[in-house]
């Protein structure tokens, strides 16, 4: 019996010298600095794309898609659009007007320059989203920078795999509503004190996988959720999709450091 006591005491510590010692827990990251690791990797991407999904109870806005003869009440549950850079957008969205079913609209701005396209209509150059420049998404002080970088209250949350399975690193903070207009292209006109914004940072490259930004106390009894958009952020450095409006030449880059110049016929 002391034999058998023996050979077992002596391969529990064989095991136990082969496991050798517990590995110590990564700290989590500290969300601050994290935030301005992010802001620094996006802002050297050549292009990205963003998929904009605003669920929960509807957020009406004003738009003109007459060259600014009327104005009409509008919603936007989607948009997917492209950025390069430096101030190049083109987004595709859906826009549900006096509450008929969403019509396609398709936005096209270089720099302070932007135009629009109905479907079956020709591009019209015309400003549909006032003080709206593209390379607001990624300058310091407006767009995603702010997004991140005015975070009050911000908390690290944890690590977590989003449904696409990505791992992120998951922060939260407080902002004020005005960061949310620059990244809904200049078209919305947020004004409220206070927003809850939701950070999910890509844990490999260090960049927005998704932002998800509540505006808190929306909420009704016909529409139980507060307006929330969700805000993906996606292949970056990829080609160019899109084709830009009629003008005499435009460049974009048709892959990530390789440039083309695409001829456009000019409408008349």
């Amino acid at each position: 019996m002391k034999r058998v006591l023996g050979v077992l005491l002596i391969a529990v510590f064989v095991l136990a010298g082969c496991n050798g010692p517990a590995q110590p827990t990564a700290a989590p990251p500290e969300p601050r600095s994290l935030l301005a690791t992010v802001i620094g990797n996006l802002q050297q991407l050549k292009t990205f794309r963003i998929l904009i999904e605003q669920i929960g109870t509807p957020y009406m806005f004003n738009v003109t898609l007459d060259q600014g003869q009327t104005q009409v009440v509008a919603e936007m549950r989607r948009a997917e659009a492209q950025y390069q850079t430096p101030n190049i957008l083109y987004a595709d969205t859906r826009l549900s007007l006096g509450g008929l079913p969403p019509i396609a609209v398709e936005i096209f701005a270089r720099g302070k320059d932007q135009w629009f396209k109905l479907i079956g209509s020709d591009w019209l150059k015309y400003v549909i989203a006032e003080g709206f420049d593209p390379g607001q998404l990624i300058q310091n002080d407006s767009g995603f920078p702010a997004a991140l970088s005015k975070l009050k209250e911000l908390t690290y949350v944890a690590q977590e795999t989003l449904d696409t399975g990505e791992a992120v690193y998951h922060v939260k903070g407080l902002a004020e509503g005005q960061v949310i207009n620059n990244l809904m292209f200049g078209l919305l006109n947020v004004t409220q004190e206070v927003v809850n914004v939701d950070v999910y940072v890509e844990k490999t490259a260090l960049l927005p996988a998704l932002l998800i930004v509540t505006l808190p106390n929306t909420a009704t009894d016909k529409t139980p959720q507060d307006t929330q958009w969700r805000i993906e952020v996606f292949d970056v450095n990829a080609a160019i999709s899109f084709s830009p409006p009629a003008q005499s030449t435009m460049t974009v880059e048709a892959t990530a450091g390789a440039q083309t110049t695409v001829e456009a016929t000019k409408q008349p």
